[in-house]
């Protein structure tokens, strides 16, 4: 079993991952005058930008719900990650090979945990299911949904998604 991954790579992974690249891939950002960005905040429902990224000290804070914190704390949030799948997600993206500490040497860690593989397959699945949703089979659903007040761009957001009919695909045969 791996350990801690090093200090060194974790300061890394925060140096090279600016934060106004990685928030920017989630919410739209725009100038906010001081060399500050701001946007929607992805962790609440709201209609003005109450979001601040400051990309010269590395942090985003919200002032609408007081979320905030670095790079490695927006990824943690955003996609409910702990800490270590948060750097190591964070690695990824910048090709860094993070080295980890146990007992006593230095160990590379190559078979990353099942939980980001579950969180794929996830997303995997929610995907096919809000493709499903736009068949002309679940038009029942979309009616459904419609009734509750779930229109087309409240049901992106929520993820909602419709199952195919009995004996055709499935997402492991897609």
């Amino acid at each position: 079993m791996a350990g801690r991954i090093r200090d060194s790579d974790i300061a890394q992974v925060r140096e090279r991952n600016r934060i106004d690249d990685v928030v920017g891939e989630y919410v739209a950002l725009r100038r906010a005058g001081g060399g500050a960005l701001k946007g929607l905040c992805p962790f609440h429902e709201e209609k003005t930008p109450s979001m601040n990224v400051r990309a010269t000290h590395g942090t985003f804070h919200c002032f609408g719900c007081g979320e905030g914190g670095d790079v490695i704390k927006f990824i943690m949030q955003i996609e409910h990650l702990p800490f270590v799948e948060a750097v190591e997600r964070l690695a990824d993206r910048i090709g860094l090979q993070l080295t980890y500490e146990g007992g006593g040497r230095d160990v590379r860690r190559e078979n990353r945990g099942t939980r980001l593989r579950l969180v794929e397959a996830h997303k995997a699945a929610q995907a096919f299911y809000a493709e499903q949703l736009a068949t002309p089979e679940a038009e029942a659903a979309r009616t459904f949904l419609k009734e509750r007040g779930f229109d087309q761009p409240r049901r992106r957001s929520s993820a909602a998604g419709s199952r195919p009919a009995a004996g055709t695909s499935s997402p492991s045969t897609c």
